[in-house]
């Protein structure tokens, strides 16, 4: 689409058009922010990948970000009298063709330390000083262009007459020379880095834009023309799209880190083998669920789960069917669960079962009711006897703590039910005991 917009506005491009003196500094203030932006992004890029050609493209953009203002506060208007632009004006147009030359030959640059060192980066302990150095260089490479162009700028010829044509820039040598690096670092993109990241097909896509750019705007080598202002959109969008595109990398790169935190955090909280909450979760559900029944007075309940003779089933069946017998009544327990019960494998073959705002009565259909959905599962159990089949059934422990929080004294919730577990467990296996505090 920017080739066909060049095609289509290059035999029009010297066509006079009407002169809009607050044009330029608002064009200017856009590309020095947009390329301030960039640079810090791509230093950040560095930081995170510690990728040495990241930083020259850094260095690149904010070299030509300082030089833009340079440039801006220079103009008529802004800083500057027009009697002192006009004796500004051979430097100034000399330090533009600097930004433009030194913005491309710092990308490639670029290119060819990533060519010679495609996996140089900087140590952990070196990064920060390394960001520093980044930071300083362009500021550095800026003083050092302007008083270079300022100590020769007598000896320099004008790149731009008073009738505002800047033919001798466009037709001569530093325009071609412009052009040349602007070609040679879009070449060195595609060929080094073969367009696999998506920030080097949009770096690839800004040495375009700026190719164009120039192109258009040599073409009228007059100011105030139709080349001359559509250029200026030419260089904008150069910048334009490749912020744009850092900011949707950032984007991408959060939605990925919320991705993988929410994984960590759910591998952290579920247990490995069952799938089931882990025993530190449960410990800060069930403080959090005493803490929320101090505040309501409604009652909670608290069920402990045991496989009944489980150690006769490993013993009998090995471990890997153990392990499987496990995962068995782990999936029973939370499909028969309601949805905000909270279950979790306490430990061993032990399991436990938060329910939030159930008195006893509630609590034991809900235990009888696991109960029975573990017997109905028709898991073999390792019987005794050859010649009986039964099945793994469970023993539930039910403790139940009443709305008013004084009335369990020192008894934790957790002492309760377990005792009530081994009371089931005396009392046969394979039913439910309960204690009330």
């Amino acid at each position: 689409m920017l080739i066909l917009a060049a095609v289509l506005v290059l035999p029009h491009a010297s066509q006079p058009a009407p002169r809009v003196p607050l044009l330029v500094p608002v064009f200017s203030s856009a590309q020095a922010t947009l390329n301030a932006i960039i640079a810090y992004l791509v230093l950040l890029q560095f930081h995170m990948e510690r990728n040495d050609p990241d930083a020259l493209i850094s260095i690149a953009f904010a070299y030509s970000s300082l030089l833009t203002l340079v440039l801006l506060v220079s103009l008529p208007g802004v800083l500057t009298s027009d009697d002192h632009f006009a004796r500004l004006a051979p430097a100034l147009g000399w330090l533009w063709v600097a930004k433009l030359a030194g913005h491309a030959l710092l990308i490639l640059l670029a290119m060819l330390l990533w060519r010679k060192w495609p996996a140089r980066t900087a140590a952990r302990g070196e990064i920060h000083c390394r960001v520093a150095l980044v930071a300083f260089v362009p500021v550095l490479l800026v003083g050092c262009a302007c008083a270079l162009v300022n100590g020769l700028a007598s000896n320099l010829p004008l790149l731009q007459d008073g009738q505002g044509s800047y033919a001798s820039l466009a037709r001569g040598w530093p325009g071609q020379f412009i052009l040349a690096c602007w070609a040679c670092a879009l070449l060195s993109v595609l060929l080094v880095t073969r367009l696999r990241r998506s920030f080097d097909c949009w770096l690839a896509f800004s040495c375009l834009a700026y190719l164009l750019y120039l192109t258009v705007n040599f073409s009228s080598a007059l100011r105030f023309t139709a080349g001359w202002y559509l250029s200026r959109l030419f260089e904008l969008t150069a910048s334009a799209t490749l912020l744009g595109a850092l900011l949707f990398e950032v984007l991408r790169m959060q939605r990925q880190l919320k991705t993988l935190y929410q994984s960590a955090y759910q591998i952290s909280i579920r247990d490995g083998l069952t799938g089931l909450y882990s025993r530190r979760y449960f410990d800060t559900a069930l403080a959090h669920e005493q803490q929320l029944m101090a505040h309501t007075r409604r009652p909670l309940s608290l069920l402990m789960i045991d496989i009944d003779f489980f150690k006769r089933y490993n013993d009998t069946y090995g471990h890997p069917a153990g392990d499987d017998c496990l995962r068995q009544v782990a999936a029973c327990l939370q499909d028969s669960a309601r949805s905000s019960d909270i279950v979790a494998r306490y430990g061993g073959e032990e399991f436990a079962v938060i329910l939030p705002d159930t008195d006893a009565n509630e609590a034991r259909q809900a235990a009888e009711r696991l109960r029975n959905a573990i017997m109905a599962r028709g898991i073999p159990a390792a019987s005794p006897a050859e010649r009986e089949r039964l099945v793994v059934t469970v023993s539930i422990g039910l403790g139940c703590r009443r709305s008013d929080p004084q009335a369990a004294g020192e008894t934790t919730l957790i002492d309760e039910a377990d005792h009530a577990l081994y009371d089931a467990k005396r009392q046969g296996r394979n039913r439910v005991a309960c204690r009330i505090l």
